[in-house]
């Protein structure tokens, strides 16, 4: 047997000794960072004859049903997944115009048009009636310059006021869905605006599509301003101090689109690039962007969130919707512009000086487009010159947050030795030292990462060589050639040793996993499919002897069927059911219901406990292998519902509720215990009588 040790890197806590760079850890192992990439999906066109391009605007609420503002001030409702568009607002309505900007809340839509009076209207999403329409604030008329909503029953609106000296100024303006007032913010425009300019244009602020804005849940969001690249975040319930616009950096100009994150962060779509396709950015409250996907190809008028992890970009002209799906991928470490991370442990202490460091053992996943790089330093002293100049303790320098990640990789880069790669079982030629550092480098792809679960470094050297004659050790080069052959046949005896001092974990339920817990059933005479959670194995492991002695009977079978399903079943046996056998208008409502012979009995479970084919199968083989061998036995599967000569048992499949009474508002569903009644009908002749429901006599 071996007597090798070594030091074994496994764990979260192992991983803490040393510095993470862009890298993961925790007790699965050690990875690059990896995070939500968004890309492109599907793309989705709205295609009718009578609509009307390109589309002004559009919105989408939370079924992901678009609602389109075409060209003539049409309204039209889109189903983009079935392809099915209809009218919903025919043009020449009235109530505004293709300058207006739409936005979505739960079964309402609102039209905020700067050229129309009244300049707010919010319409019903089914038939597109008008519930209400405004055109002042507490008495102060304003002009709506964009709307949104949370989707639900809230919306915000940048509204801009005439002063008394002809000049203009913005307010954003928060609505309940009954039109209440709910707040109001000040807004500074990015430059002095007035109804007109001097040659008689309209003034920039006025000009439709200028602003967007995007409201997240609550009272926070975003406007983003398309001419002056400029954006501004603002939250009613956080603060009534007048918001201020961010100048957008370079990387995020010309911006088209913004949607506010749940994060108090922006959602911004830049458009193309010559040749290049539209790019997803998150912008920080800081005013720093970070990159977050791509949005495909085209125009960016509406960026909108979906069901889930999807997004949605909507192109005015092509009237189209590009879905976004996020995606997790193995992130770019930015000061090298590849997919990798770094970890640099603290030093190995082998106690003794000199020690020759004899291999790694290292325990890794991955794909053929990823790879593992080992590195490592071996001293008697933690002192180190690297870098032109003298560290006096390497492992407080690893562990030096302070300093930048890729200023220690370039100062110590020349103290490491030759990469290993990919390694499994590898010798360290000449590592001899007290200490032993290890420098782990992950290399991944765009899909892919490496995970390194574990690394055990062993010591000191001992080679099968030594135990050869001493002429196999005169000479240095075949004494490392015959080193390293032998260290194959070296590794495969060691592995064989710990398999076999390991033998006593097989026999310990709590101990063994997978495999090992399916051959120790074996054991029993138990069989199990490869569906049995390993909980469940070692539950029915630590109780097979118990049913092992009891099988054939009845608390056997109760006991068994409850590890599997983790409730115990009815058994209903020959003795329980004579009485309704022999019943006489009972007697074949119990014959079609029950195995009613008198070596038969019944087992009856949920139906959420054989809710597919093979939990059925194996709940069968559970009661045919603990049954006594001369019984019949019928298993019995509950349905959820309640009906007249079928099994209904209270509490199992059945419960008693008071009734409801159906609401038909277009949001509700009915349920089994609805009743349909003329409200304010009852205790009327001829209309509602019943007799102890909601009559009585006296």
């Amino acid at each position: 047997m071996s007597e090798a040790r070594f030091f074994s890197l496994r764990g979260i806590a192992a991983w803490r000794r040393g510095a993470r760079m862009h890298l993961t850890a925790d007790d699965e192992g050690l990875t690059i960072v990896r995070r939500d990439v968004y890309r492109p999906s599907r793309r989705d066109e709205a295609d009718h004859p009578r609509l009307v391009r390109p589309v002004a605007d559009a919105a989408a609420d939370a079924s992901g049903r678009w609602f389109l503002l075409d060209g003539a001030a049409g309204v039209w409702k889109a189903d983009m997944v079935s392809g099915h568009t209809e009218s919903l607002l025919a043009p020449g309505h009235g109530w505004f115009t293709r300058a207006a900007s739409i936005a979505v809340l739960s079964d309402m839509w609102a039209a905020a048009d700067p050229d129309s009076s009244p300049t707010l209207a919010l319409l019903s999403s089914d038939n597109a009636q008008v519930l209400w329409a405004k055109s002042d604030w507490n008495g102060e008329t304003f002009r709506s310059l964009a709307v949104a909503a949370d989707g639900k029953d809230r919306m915000v609106v940048l509204a801009a006021f005439e002063t008394a000296e002809g000049g203009i100024v913005g307010r954003l303006l928060r609505f309940k869905a009954s039109g209440e007032p709910a707040g109001a913010l000040d807004v500074t425009f990015p430059d002095p605006l007035s109804e007109a300019e001097e040659d008689g244009s309209v003034a920039p602020a006025l000009r439709p599509r200028r602003f967007e804005l995007s409201l997240a849940n609550g009272g926070a969001g975003w406007l983003l301003d398309r001419d002056a690249a400029t954006a501004m975040p603002f939250d009613f319930d956080a603060s009534d101090s007048p918001a201020a616009f961010l100048p957008l950096p370079p990387e995020a100009t010309p911006a088209r689109a913004v949607l506010a994150a749940p994060d108090g962060s922006a959602w911004i779509v830049r458009a193309a690039d010559a040749g290049g396709g539209r790019m997803l950015l998150r912008l920080g409250r800081d005013a720093l962007v970070e990159p977050i996907g791509e949005a495909g190809y085209g125009g960016a008028d509406r960026l909108q969130r979906g069901h889930g992890d999807r997004l949605y970009v909507w192109d005015n002209d092509e009237a189209s919707v590009t879905t976004l799906r996020a995606r997790p991928e193995t992130a770019v470490w930015e000061p090298f512009r590849r997919r990798m991370g770094v970890w640099l442990g603290g030093s190995l202490d082998s106690t003794t000086t000199e020690t020759e460091w004899h291999k790694l053992v290292v325990d890794a996943a991955g794909e053929p487009d990823t790879q593992v790089r080992i590195r490592y330093y071996a001293s008697d002293r933690m002192a180190v010159a690297a870098g032109g100049q003298l560290i006096p303790d390497l492992d407080r320098y690893i562990a030096d947050a302070a300093i930048e990640p890729e200023a220690k990789l370039s100062t110590l880069r020349d103290i490491w030795s030759e990469p290993i790669v990919d390694p499994k079982d590898a010798l360290l030629l000449g590592a001899r030292g007290r200490y032993l550092w290890l420098y782990i480098e992950l290399i991944g792809s765009e899909a892919n990462a490496p995970t390194v679960r574990g690394v055990q470094a062993h010591f000191p050297r001992r080679s099968y060589v030594n135990d050869l004659p001493a002429l196999y050790q005169q000479d240095r080069k075949s004494k490392d050639f015959l080193d390293r052959f032998l260290g194959m046949f070296q590794t495969m005896m060691e592995e064989t040793d710990r398999n076999i001092a390991d033998v006593p974990r097989s026999f310990d339920p709590e101990a063994s996993s997978g495999g090992s817990l399916r051959w120790l059933l074996t054991w029993i005479g138990l069989r199990e499919d490869d569906h049995w959670t390993d909980d469940q194995l070692r539950r029915l492991l630590k109780a097979a002897p118990r049913i092992y002695k009891l099988r054939g009977t009845r608390i056997a079978l109760e006991a068994l069927i409850e590890i599997y399903t983790g409730e115990r079943p009815i058994i209903m046996e020959y003795d329980q059911l004579r009485t309704l056998k022999e019943h006489a208008e009972l007697g074949d409502v119990a014959e079609k219901l029950y195995a009613t012979d008198s070596n038969g009995f019944n087992v009856l479970v949920k139906p959420e406990h054989a809710d597919t084919e093979t939990k059925r199968a194996t709940l069968q083989h559970l009661i045919d292998s603990c049954k006594p061998a001369f019984a019949t036995a019928k298993l019995i599967v509950l349905q959820p519902w309640v009906y007249m000569d079928l099994h209904s048992y209270l509490g199992l499949n059945t419960v008693l509720s008071e009734p409801t009474l159906l609401t038909l508002d277009g949001r509700s569903s009915m349920p089994h215990h609805t009743i349909t009644i003329d409200v304010g009908q009852d205790n009327r002749v001829g209309q509602h009588t019943r007799l102890e429901l909601d009559s009585r006599l006296e």
